[in-house]
């Protein structure tokens, strides 16, 4: 396992308008935080059974140390913290926060809703995989610029018709990009020239240049995310959104679900989906329970399973992560001396959703740590030193 400091993997929300507000100078801090105090989370009637920390068998008072230091802001810009055990919610906190620039996007008023930025992309992978169970998409070999309708492309290569839907969705296309060299400020990140030059977003990814062979080596490609969700949107007839809420949240009980949209009206597919935390949860639990919610199936267990094959090794370079999968990052954390196998969303400011399958344990975290990416540590942390501790 890795232990030096995280470098940060993740990606803004790919709108304009990170360009043109300073890529998340908002939200400076939450209001109202108090001392905490643990109490069993409400059952609202929305799927999750409840229960308390210690019938779940945790140690309270290692979750309650962690708490304090969340509330106070030792662990600063931690907008909310979701444990579920066992299939069941056991802590669940949300600040009082700020509103920001982000939920300026969609106009959310909604201060327990969030911005989960590219923990995004996961969700947009599990909509791969019920396209693909419902027979829209033949599997993850189909060409990728087949799922497109465009006539023609500019700087056409013949190996873009060897490109997989696979190899976009392991970031592994052999496009000319670049959004981590620069900030998500500068017109030099290619995210943010790509969508401040066009409307289209989808069609100016599938225009770049090739620069290497398909599958051969891995490059962070937000805006190949949002082009993988034009694509399933093509091969199901339906607008996107809709479809989600159909076959993915709506059976979840998750009814206020929102995308920031591109200019054509697609979801962002890579950055722009708004969740309240314990629906978030629910998303790292469908995955726990190999695609099924509350014993609704509502993803193939086989596609959970491609899911989490690590297929790219990053871990030359990625601390807290080994490998990547089908939108997800793949490490291992210790539990009593021994390597637990972890799956883990990202998204920017914090956004991260842990899923601990032999421990039947979801973590789920929202945040504003926008400009202090070395804060992101903090949850890895809290998870390592706090969480796992606190298992007996």
């Amino acid at each position: 396992m890795t232990t030096h400091l995280h470098r940060i993997l993740l990606a803004v929300l790919a709108l304009t308008l990170v360009a043109a507000c300073g890529g998340g100078s908002g939200g400076g801090g939450s209001s109202n935080r108090d001392n905490f105090t643990y109490t069993t989370p409400p059952d609202i009637g929305d799927g999750w059974q409840t229960s308390n920390l210690t019938n779940e068998g945790f140690d309270p008072q290692l979750i309650d140390e962690m708490m304090e230091q969340v509330v106070s802001e030792r662990f600063p810009g931690i907008d909310s913290v979701t444990i579920v055990k066992n299939n069941r919610l056991v802590l669940y906190w949300f600040a009082d926060r700020d509103l920001d620039q982000f939920d300026g996007w969609v106009n959310n008023q909604d201060k327990e809703r969030h911005i989960l930025h590219s923990t995004s992309k996961s969700v947009t992978s599990a909509l791969v995989g019920i396209a693909i169970d419902q027979g829209f998409i033949a599997s993850t070999q189909v060409p990728f610029y087949s799922l497109f309708d465009y006539p023609n492309y500019l700087r056409w290569d013949p190996r873009k018709d060897d490109m997989t839907l696979e190899d976009a969705l392991t970031m592994r296309l052999g496009l000319e990009w670049d959004e981590w060299t620069y900030p998500y400020t500068s017109l030099n990140n290619d995210l943010v020239a790509l969508n401040t030059y066009n409307t289209d977003w989808a069609k100016a990814l599938l225009d770049l240049p090739m620069v290497e062979d398909p599958g051969t080596s891995f490059t962070y490609n937000t805006a190949a995310t949002n082009a993988i969700g034009q694509a399933v949107e093509n091969a199901i007839g339906m607008p996107l959104a809709d479809f989600a809420n159909a076959n993915l949240f709506y059976p979840m009980q998750i009814t206020d679900a929102v995308w920031a949209t591109t200019p054509t009206g697609l979801p962002v597919g890579g950055s722009g989906l708004f969740l309240r935390p314990r629906d978030l949860a629910k998303f790292g639990q469908l995955y726990l329970d190999n695609g099924a919610w509350q014993g609704q199936q509502l993803i193939s267990a086989g596609w959970i399973a491609d899911t989490v094959v690590r297929r790219v090794d990053i871990s030359s370079w990625a601390s807290y992560s080994e490998a990547y999968g089908f939108q997800w990052w793949l490490d291992d954390m210790v539990y009593d001396a021994q390597a637990v196998d972890t799956w883990v969303t990202s998204g920017y400011g914090g956004q991260y959703l842990f899923v601990i399958p032999s421990l039947d344990l979801v973590v789920a975290f929202t945040g504003q740590n926008y400009e202090n990416g070395a804060r992101i540590s903090n949850l890895y942390w809290m998870m390592q030193e706090y969480i796992l501790r606190a298992i007996g």
